[in-house]
């Protein structure tokens, strides 16, 4: 078992959650972090620890390479069964990997296992349900046990904001994928390879603590990509919907599932997911002034399939 944790100035709440993993009662795991050029004393408190516990692997990288290629050098150093990323700024019971391990184990058609979310402030006091809705208004467990492949996809952007990123995964299985990209929701993207190899389990207990600090578009695409100038935050979720287009057209998969999905797909950020065309809407602007209502589904298919002819994005 291999824990990443790549860190970037995250001093703040650094060490509680070096000491939240190391609690971890799972007898054998390797914590590899990577420090992405820290400004403060992330490296210092990371360096520390790693001399006072063999089972930490320390790597500081001499420049910031973004957040994305970050997260994959954690995998790519790693030599375990099964992988969990691990956030600076989150925290675990310490059953959380002994628990999904052992759901992994027992079943090889999970690619995937995590938990519950425990959403907490900054401050670590838990957010009440009512002000968590108001936030995030719902959040995608993304549970797909025993689910067929066309009804675990669709249910990757059948809600929006994602965290099963966090789970432990089968190391074979994040091979097959192309890990993070710099590109806003690489993990949605991620997320999509993962449920065309296999299931994901939610386990129903609150087992992961996530620290809710939230970002603007243009901040995540700067974390992401390492660039202070990155522009794609212009049509954030118009571009992750043409990403998983692409996603499912290049996906090892015949050609009747991959139209089934890209169907799928199309339905729900034109249409079922309210939340999600609504952005597209807005981050679009010249295309849908003007349209009426009850065409918008209509433009919406349009704007993502334009090679295709106007019967099939009805």
């Amino acid at each position: 078992m291999s824990i990443g944790l790549p860190v970037y100035n995250g001093d703040k709440y650094l060490r509680l959650a070096l000491d939240s993993l190391l609690a971890q009662d799972y007898e054998n795991f390797e914590l590899i972090i990577c420090d992405n050029a820290s400004e403060d004393v992330s490296a210092d408190i990371c360096a520390q620890y790693a001399r006072q516990d063999p089972r930490i692997r320390f790597h500081r990288n001499k420049t910031n390479i973004g957040a994305a290629r970050n997260f994959n050098r954690v995998f790519q150093l790693s030599s375990g069964k099964y992988f969990m990323w691990a956030s600076h700024d989150d925290l675990w019971e310490p059953s959380y990997v002994t628990k999904c391990v052992k759901h992994l184990e027992q079943d090889d058609n999970l690619v995937l296992c995590s938990s519950d979310i425990r959403f907490i402030h900054e401050n670590g006091g838990e957010i009440a349900a009512d002000e968590l809705r108001r936030i995030l208004v719902e959040y995608n467990r993304l549970n797909t046990y025993s689910m067929p492949l066309r009804q675990r996809v669709s249910e990757l952007t059948r809600v929006l904001n994602w965290y099963a990123v966090y789970g432990v995964i089968r190391s074979d299985a994040l091979r097959q994928t192309h890990l993070f990209r710099s590109a806003f929701g690489s993990d949605v993207m991620l997320l999509m390879e993962l449920l065309i190899w296999g299931q994901t389990l939610i386990l129903p207990e609150l087992l992961f603590f996530y620290r809710l600090i939230p970002k603007t578009a243009s901040t995540q695409m700067q974390d992401i990509s390492g660039i202070v100038s990155a522009r794609s935050e212009l049509r954030p979720y118009t571009q992750l919907a043409m990403q998983l287009l692409e996603t499912i057209e290049t996906a090892a998969l015949s050609s009747d599932v991959r139209i089934d999905l890209r169907e799928d797909l199309l339905n729900n950020v034109s249409c079922k997911n309210a939340r999600w065309s609504n952005q597209i809407i807005a981050e679009n602007p010249s295309i849908f002034e003007g349209t009426a209502s009850y065409l918008a589904h209509a433009a919406l298919r349009a704007l993502f399939t334009p090679q295709l002819a106007p019967s099939q994005r009805a």
